[in-house]
């Protein structure tokens, strides 16, 4: 049962972390963009990111958790995931500082969904 929570602690918030970036590029930005104002756009922005360093602290928590119980620290795909981990906060710290610059959010999301994909495969090697 208590790996069970953690497994679904985890996949909650990488749903809040991945959803809320494809929810952000795909309808807010765009929406907020043509009919709303700067102060709109900040406060969407504020509160997703607030949620976000949450979601990225439980993350972090559970998945090391999760590769200490199953032995997975040697993994390759490991690893790799969490290559692509330090990436996202690299671009997340750039896109703080220079919020207004697409392809930041673009490359944040398609890292993103790199490490949703590095997870399956590891949940299932």
């Amino acid at each position: 049962m208590t790996w069970t929570l953690v497994r679904f602690l985890h996949l909650v918030c990488v749903a809040f972390f991945v959803g809320g970036q494809l929810l952000l590029v795909a309808a807010v930005t765009p929406a907020i963009r043509r009919h709303g104002t700067d102060a709109a756009m900040r406060e969407a922005a504020r509160r997703f990111g607030m949620g976000s360093g949450v979601a990225l602290l439980v993350l972090i928590a559970t998945g090391a958790a999760m590769a200490s119980h199953f032995d997975r620290w040697g993994s390759s795909v490991l690893q790799a995931k969490l290559t692509v981990l330090v990436l996202v906060g690299v671009l997340l710290g750039v896109h703080v500082v220079r919020p207004r610059t697409r392809w930041l959010s673009l490359a944040m999301l398609v890292a993103s969904l790199v490490i949703v994909w590095l997870g399956v495969d590891l949940a299932h090697g």
